[in-house]
């Protein structure tokens, strides 16, 4: 449904740059230079392999792409060279004690009539995984430190001098999906959102998740996402 909201949303606008900060194993940003025309995606995150492969699939799609490790505060986010024509920070400011260190640092780097596609996990979804599995993302290295519900993100873009275009409620296959996934303690890599737990309960998961999101696909997105919102997707532009 992401991908599809970042197609609808961005048809029509032209792109030449796009950053991808975080991309883990995802295809959005070359969903995005797909509508957009552009040619070039600078991919930004910690683990190497997440760029290797982000990387050669870019080449596979005839994208120039460059794979940079930076830390995510606002003196090593100086040193890129912007201005990207859209900045890409998806499941990333749950993660960050200094998001909006980081988001004022990142919206400094688009360019003017830019966009910035951001999506976080909703704060309803967060409690009711942590109400079902109380171990949810404790104790992890690079687990989740900030909530948002609609207000309070909308409250975060402000302070960072952004303002949100589209605003959409999403991924209630994901809140289904997740449901049986912590609830049954599977288990999965916080940086990159990679499943480690196979098995019985990972072929239930696949199951669950496939069936779920044709039913959503088919009956109302929209719907469905306002009710069982586990994502909230963003396109934001300099206010």
């Amino acid at each position: 449904m992401i991908e599809t909201l970042i197609r609808t949303h961005l048809q029509g606008f032209t792109a030449g740059r796009i950053l991808d900060v975080g991309p883990g194993f995802s295809s959005f940003s070359r969903a995005a230079a797909e509508v957009t025309g552009a040619k070039e995606i600078t991919y930004l995150d910690f683990d190497p392999k997440v760029l290797d492969w982000q990387m050669a699939e870019a080449s596979r799609a005839g994208i120039t792409a460059t794979g940079i490790t930076l830390r995510l505060d606002a003196t090593d986010l100086h040193t890129l060279q912007g201005p990207f024509d859209i900045i890409h920070c998806q499941e990333v400011l749950e993660h960050l004690p200094n998001a909006e260190q980081v988001l004022t640092a990142l919206a400094a780097k688009l360019a003017p009539g830019g966009r910035m596609v951001i999506t976080v996990p909703s704060r309803v979804s967060e409690r009711w995984i942590k109400a079902i599995d109380p171990s949810y993302m404790r104790d992890e290295p690079f687990g989740h430190v900030n909530e948002y519900d609609r207000a309070a993100l909308e409250q975060l873009l402000g302070r960072t001098g952004l303002q949100a275009l589209v605003f959409v409620p999403t991924q209630p296959h994901y809140f289904v999906g997740h449901t049986w996934f912590y609830g049954s303690r599977m288990r999965s890599e916080p940086s990159s959102g990679r499943i480690l737990t196979g098995g019985l309960r990972g072929a239930v998961y696949s199951r669950i998740f496939r069936m779920s999101r044709w039913l959503f696909t088919h009956t109302g997105p929209r719907f469905w996402g306002r009710l069982m919102p586990r994502n909230y997707f963003v396109l934001a532009a300099h206010r």
